[in-house]
């Protein structure tokens, strides 16, 4: 059978310039699937998916149809294997909607995640903003799959469905995440980033970035820990803020712990009480903005941080300080 190695390869010999749908599908093969991956229509109809995710196919979707046809017709001419051209997606009949209640697009969300259910599986769905949703399915083993869906969807037949997951993160039973498969977040609108974590007491994390339209490979990094690389870090803490205890969070745990410390050492005036509170409201500010807008605990211990920061005591106390630091300890000869 025809795989991702060989169709990648066919496709270099048929590049016509940097808008061309094969481009596309070059990048996406090559960046999201093992070379001896199958192709099939259903491959092909999940690149579809993907790339209609994207405005620029979604005003381009003909040129991208008879573009991507034209290069699998041709290469399984030449191959030989039998491949079944009407059943991929006609996209001149694909409507493409957006959801404009995050209450419509819960039900869509979770009409199509019935139809994935297996025994013994359980989900349910939630708002993530009123133009996202969020899946939280647990498994019959106990392993966690988590999916975010935006806001697009397509008509199939009378139904409407989501047009794709486009974030999808698997834990095992213990909420640890899964090793050996990859996990795939969204930073930002025009980026992915899809990594690996692999080995259980030294952890190896490999992520890989892929940008836009065209699915380019922008970079590759390979780390210990996620919290080394804020573009999924970030992202993964802000969508684990919906379905994650916080108390069973460390990384909650110890920022909470770390402004209490500060209050208590501004409190009873510890030496060096004034730089650590400032560095502890600094991280305490980044994750209220990036990753808990919501949480009341960490807003109450910024504001009580924050008066103590500004305090007229306290900033006479860092001028002196300051002011000592600048001074030489000797004088010039």
């Amino acid at each position: 059978m025809a795989n991702v190695g060989e169709l990648t390869t066919f496709i270099l010999g048929a590049f016509k310039s940097e808008d061309d749908g094969r481009v596309a599908l070059y990048h996406y093969l090559k960046n999201f699937f093992p070379e001896e991956t199958v192709i099939t229509p259903l491959l092909i109809n999940e690149f579809y998916s993907e790339a209609l995710y994207s405005q620029y196919w979604q005003e381009r979707k003909t040129n991208l149809q008879s573009d991507v046809q034209e290069v699998v017709q041709r290469f399984f001419s030449l191959s030989h294997d039998p491949f079944r051209l009407d059943l991929l997606w006609d996209l001149s009949r694909i409507q493409i909607i957006q959801i404009a209640q995050s209450e419509t697009l819960c039900l869509i969300v979770r009409e199509f995640e019935q139809t994935l259910t297996a025994d013994g599986e359980t989900f349910r769905v939630m708002p993530e903003s009123d133009s996202r949703a969020i899946s939280v399915r647990r498994t019959s083993l106990g392993e966690v799959i988590v999916r975010t869906y935006s806001h697009l969807a397509r008509i199939q037949g009378s139904k409407l469905v989501p047009l794709k997951a486009d974030q999808e993160i698997f834990y095992d039973p213990g909420m640890e995440l899964k090793r050996g498969i990859f996990q795939k977040l969204r930073p930002a609108q025009h980026t992915q980033v899809r990594f690996i974590a692999e080995g259980n007491q030294d952890v190896m994390i490999t992520a890989q970035f892929v940008n836009g339209f065209a699915f380019r490979q922008s970079q590759t990094l390979s780390l210990g820990s996620i919290n080394q690389e804020s573009r999924i870090f970030f992202p993964l803490k802000r969508l684990e803020r919906f379905y994650i205890y916080r108390p069973s969070d460390p990384y909650y745990m110890e920022l909470i712990s770390t402004m209490e410390r500060a209050l208590l050492m501004l409190q009873t005036h510890k030496d060096g009480a004034f730089e650590f509170a400032r560095q502890a409201f600094d991280g305490g500010q980044i994750a209220f903005d990036q990753i808990f807008p919501d949480d009341k605990a960490l807003y109450s211990r910024l504001r009580e941080l924050a008066k103590w920061i500004s305090s007229p005591a306290y900033s006479r106390t860092k001028e002196v300080t300051d002011e000592a630091q600048r001074r030489p300890t000797r004088s010039p000869p």
